[in-house]
């Protein structure tokens, strides 16, 4: 008889067990299967968050053009000549096409964070063959050629100048030479004082503002507001032209009596000096290292900057200059407060309409600060980067004493992080100080600053004269009163002469009255001819004197109210001579017609291929973020005619394209595209197209005709 053990034995299963167990397996599958689902959503977490939107746009450029020169040696899987292919490529932009060592820089880190985050551990590292393994690994960009390559560029760059053309610096004597040539080259004052009146209840449109008067004034403005931010804030270029209206935190009520005192020259106290507005810098570099460094929760205050007045430093008052903007902006541009979304610093178009939802461009911005510079008689090569080193170096070493912030200060400020102190912030300000120590250039001078022996040589103000240098004051002061002397006796001269001029044509007078047939001009004439005629007046080249511009005070004069009144004209002519006055009424504000490819908050461009889209859409809905409230379909006529004739052109190219898709093609956008191919190419071409098939129509009488 065979015993069976317990374990063979299995009892009947009931329906309910056979159904669970069935669940259970149909359930392990879910998953397995939803594994591939979290494996792409882990891949775009990745590559959405790993790196800024400006890094990761640039590598992927550069990634790109790789791929176009040599296809196939740059796989997201690297093979054994990828790290060849990449010395190469790099060799090319280099010594080829001489391009910057900054640009080789990020040519090779583009590769190399590719490669990283191609199949986890295996291509990070040294590049190298594994024997046992029979495969290569590391990354390509740490193989020697690469290396080798990278320094050559980099020598070649420095025995080129090339690490000597970094920005100078925007310092403060700069930025107060700098808001002179603009109160010379543009009238401001009237600026402020249309502000200050609108401020206290008048209309805008009842100020006589002229539309050449107001471009100009803007663009004036604009610059001045975004140097002092920059100055200030210590921004780079992308961070400040990316700033919005919901970026600031303001109290109106509050800051409007504060900005009408300083309308009013009035002495500031010292409730309106506590008061300030907060900015958040959303778009600060490096806030994803402390991210990683495990600092955002300890550092939740970390870009938000509280801006006070500072009207002693009025060229870098960034408190009055932007809240001056802003209402610039809302009076007498769009008619209304900011919205969230609307940039701070937007760009005006060629018919001096702004649009509030596109920020000006980096080279915009390096345009007036060359134009800016150049008007100043500044000397040197000053790029974005300008103002961030001014503000910088200014507070760490050029304050007044007493005045100056420590280093940890700074550090904060700039947004700089931690590990930072030896490389960065290094060399804004302590290399910066360490070149003023020990530049030696002018040991010729007869009186040494002394640069070495204390901090930026301020013991220079504070020691005695020595003998020598008081005889050279002396002979100074000497030669000063001399050529005074010799001024006063010129002058003297020239009263003596007109004096008996004016007595002499009095006795001239007297006699003719008294003899009415004689001549009585002939001795005016004769004396008038031979007196020496005054050289004539011989403007400045550019319109504005340097030597008039570099001497004139630092003060906000404004015009008298009841001259603004009566003739807005007459102010515009003797505050800039080469204002032209004109008749042509401002448009109404806030319309806007968008440019296309429409430039997006975030940074991104449309494509041109669907920019027809972009223009139906204008049409049909409109476009609120960017500033289009009303669509173009239902804009009246007097929306682009008359005072709003620059829209017209424009208005008139969106409706032709529009109509075209929704009338002739019933908004079948299989049929358009298929009839007009040019849409591919942009709008302009398109509607060429469109142009020339609604002439074929006779709709259309073209103008060669």
């Amino acid at each position: 008889m065979v015993r069976l053990s317990k374990s063979s034995v299995k009892a009947p299963q009931s329906p309910n067990c056979t159904q669970k167990k069935a669940a259970r397996k149909k359930g392990s599958a879910t998953p397995k299967a939803a594994l591939a689902d979290v494996q792409k959503c882990k891949d775009l977490g990745i590559e959405t968050h790993l790196q800024a939107n400006n890094t990761r746009a640039n590598y992927a450029g550069h990634v790109r053009r790789g791929r176009q020169w040599l296809a196939n040696a740059f796989d997201r899987i690297p093979n054994r000549c990828s790290h060849k292919a990449l010395a190469l490529f790099m060799s090319l932009k280099g010594f080829h096409e001489n391009l910057s060592k900054t640009t080789v820089e990020s040519i090779r880190s583009a590769f190399k964070k590719m490669w990283d985050l191609s199949d986890g551990d295996t291509y990070r590292g040294k590049w190298h063959f594994d024997e046992a393994r029979r495969r290569w690994e590391g990354n390509p960009a740490d193989s020697a050629d690469v290396y080798d390559v990278l320094s050559s560029i980099k020598h070649k760059a420095s025995a080129e100048g090339g690490d000597r053309t970094h920005s100078m610096a925007m310092t403060k004597d700069y930025m107060d030479r700098v808001l002179r040539w603009h109160q010379a080259a543009c009238p401001l004052e009237i600026a402020l004082h249309m502000i200050e009146k609108t401020m206290s209840g008048a209309q805008p449109s009842d100020l006589h503002l002229d539309f050449e008067t107001r471009k100009q004034l803007t663009q004036h403005l604009e610059q001045i507001a975004l140097a002092a931010s920059g100055w200030t804030l210590w921004t780079r270029c992308f961070e400040l032209i990316k700033l919005q209206r919901k970026d600031i935190t303001l109290d109106v009520t509050m800051l409007d009596g504060v900005l009408k005192s300083y309308l009013a020259n009035e002495t500031l106290t010292m409730s309106d000096r506590a008061s300030y507005f907060e900015i958040f810098l959303s778009n600060r570099k490096g806030w994803q290292k402390k991210v990683d460094k495990g600092q955002w929760e300890v550092d939740l205050r970390s870009n938000h900057y509280k801006i006070y007045p500072c009207p002693e430093m009025l060229a870098c008052d960034n408190f009055f200059w932007m809240l001056v903007w802003i209402k610039w902006l809302e009076f007498f541009h769009y008619g209304r407060t900011l919205h969230p979304n609307d940039f701070l610093f937007p760009v005006m178009g060629a018919n001096s309409v702004v649009h509030p939802g596109q920020p000006i461009s980096h080279d915009t911005v390096q345009k007036w600060i060359n134009e800016s510079t150049a008007g100043a008689g500044i000397l040197g090569n000053f790029s974005t980067h300008c103002f961030r080193r001014g503000g910088a170096q200014y507070w760490f070493m050029f304050a007044p004493v007493g005045q100056r912030w420590t280093l940890a200060k700074v550090r904060w400020w700039g947004g700089w992080a931690e590990g930072e102190h030896r490389d960065t912030l290094v060399r804004y300000l302590l290399d910066e100080l360490h070149a003023y120590e020990t530049d030696y250039s002018d040991a010729l001078a007869p009186i040494s600053r002394g640069a070495d022996v204390s901090l930026t040589g301020e013991h220079a103000l504070a020691r005695p004269a020595s003998t020598e240098e008081l005889r050279m004051v002396h002979a100074s002061v000497a030669a000063d009163v001399n050529c005074l002397h010799n001024d006063i006796s010129s002058v003297n001269n020239s009263l003596r002469s007109l004096t008996n001029v004016v007595v002499q044509a009095a006795c001239t007078t007297a006699t003719a009255l008294q003899h009415p047939d004689s001549s009585r001009f002939s001795v005016v004439s004769d004396l008038s001819c031979t007196e020496t005629p005054s050289p004539p007046y011989a403007p400045p080249v550019g319109g504005v004197s340097i030597t008039a511009v570099s001497a004139q005070p630092l003060i906000l004069s404004r015009p008298v109210a009841s001259k603004i009144a009566t003739s807005h004209s007459t102010h515009v002519k003797a505050s800039s001579p080469s204002a032209r006055i004109t008749s042509r009424q401002l448009p109404t504000p806030g319309l806007v017609i968008l440019r296309v490819p429409v430039l997006r908050p975030n940074g991104t461009t449309n494509p041109k291929t669907k920019s027809w889209k972009d223009i139906v859409t204008h049409w049909l809905v409109g476009d609120p973020d960017q500033g289009l409230t009303t669509p173009l379909k239902d804009w009246p006529r007097e929306w682009y005619q008359g005072a709003n004739r620059q829209f017209a052109s424009k208005y008139h190219q969106r409706a032709t394209i529009a109509l075209e898709f929704i009338n002739q093609y019933d908004s079948n956008e299989a049929r358009f595209l298929a009839a007009y191919p040019e849409a591919e190419l942009g709008h302009t071409q398109l509607l060429k197209a469109v142009n020339k098939a609604r002439t074929a129509r006779g709709e259309r009488v073209s103008c060669t005709k």
